[in-house]
């Protein structure tokens, strides 16, 4: 139970969620791979969020904080991108307009939580933190940001790398300073200050995170950055075409660059099925690979610790969540899930070598790329 008598989701277990059937061999496969696997998620939220939804905003604005450390370590995670924000979400119900003060609160918090729980999770910023993580036992925690929110404050990137956030996305799914979001009207591409933006993460080492930027923006990111860029959290609009896909010209053009594209497991994003389970998020990953090849696909969840259909109806509405067949994507409905996108490769056909790159070795290269 968190402060003030909120009581909080369960991190393992919160509803039935299937295991990704294997016969004997394949399980074979799976737990030779688990011993020594490392998984990165480059896209994730693990605040534990209030049981009830409609008490998050309440709970948000306690400032005190429970941070899913057992879902990470059931779900078998090396390290986890952790997507700061919400506590943003105080002040503005629109994700896109958050404070930067909001955001530098809910990171600063986190942290301080990772380092009194320094037994179990540590900070990660590099390829090397994670792989240190590994061999130390503990959960890695990459500070990541849903978007920079800086305001007119190009200063705000080396105050957000000072506090060890490696990857921030550009914009959330309105106009910013630096460019255009997804649902935005007009999109006209990165603004001078956004150059400037994406100069300034690629001087420090800080990942750009196009996942929610408009198209155009997102091409001209790729364009001007000289370092690899990224799709944190995104899917097929091929396969899956909503305004919230991405469309190959965009994928490919990312890759060229060695930069990565990471499958999101959002519910009803990737299928309208009632019963929609982890193969609609498998079928993502099947055509990532085969678009951009096998070195530039990678895991982007953004999976909650909690209710992520409430979430969506609670905190971001019906105009851009107009359908929720589904309560929850049967089989990675949380952080807690991870292993069984490994199941699921597996069952896919994959080779040993293809899965260790897509659980998390071409997070790593490109964290060696970018953040060094």
């Amino acid at each position: 139970m968190a402060k003030g008598g909120i009581v909080l989701a369960k991190e393992v277990g919160r509803v039935p969620s299937m295991t990704v059937p294997l016969d004997a061999a394949g399980e074979r496969r799976f737990e030779g791979l688990m011993e020594d696997l490392v998984m990165v998620d480059m896209h994730q939220h693990p605040m534990v969020c209030p049981d009830d939804m409609s008490e998050f905003v309440q709970y948000l604005r306690l400032g005190e904080y429970r941070w899913g450390y057992e879902a990470l370590r059931h779900g078998g995670w090396t390290a986890a991108a952790t997507a700061n924000g919400f506590r943003g979400m105080v002040g503005s119900p629109e994700l896109s307009y958050i404070a930067f003060e909001d955001l530098v609160d809910e990171v600063g918090m986190m942290l301080a939580d990772v380092s009194r729980r320094g037994g179990e999770a540590v900070r990660v910023g590099s390829a090397g933190d994670v792989l240190r993580a590994k061999e130390s036992g503990k959960v890695g925690i990459l500070p990541t940001v849903e978007h920079l929110a800086l305001g007119d404050g190009l200063h705000r990137v080396d105050v957000l790398h000072s506090l060890g956030v490696r990857m921030g996305g550009l914009t959330y799914n309105l106009q910013n300073q630096i460019g255009a979001g997804l649902t935005e009207r007009h999109d006209a591409g990165l603004t001078n200050f956004g150059v400037e933006v994406v100069r300034r993460m690629n001087d420090l080492g800080m990942a750009v995170d196009v996942s929610h930027a408009g198209f155009k923006t997102a091409m001209d990111a790729i364009e001007h950055s000289k370092a690899p860029i990224i799709y944190s959290h995104n899917a097929s609009h091929a396969l899956r075409p909503t305004w919230r896909t991405r469309k190959d010209e965009e994928l490919v053009a990312c890759a060229k660059k060695g930069g990565l594209v990471a499958v999101t497991a959002v519910p009803n994003s990737l299928s309208d099925d009632p019963k929609q389970d982890i193969n609609c998020v498998l079928d993502h990953y099947d055509y990532m690979v085969n678009l951009v090849g096998v070195d530039h696909v990678g895991i982007g969840t953004d999976t909650l610790v909690g209710d992520h259909v409430a979430f969506h109806v609670t905190m971001l509405g019906r105009d851009l969540i107009p359908s929720t067949p589904a309560p929850y994507l049967d089989g990675l409905e949380s952080p807690a899930d991870g292993k069984n996108i490994i199941r699921g490769f597996i069952a896919r056909g994959r080779s040993d070598a293809d899965i260790r790159k897509l659980a998390g070795g071409n997070a790593l290269e490109f964290l060696r790329r970018v953040t060094g």
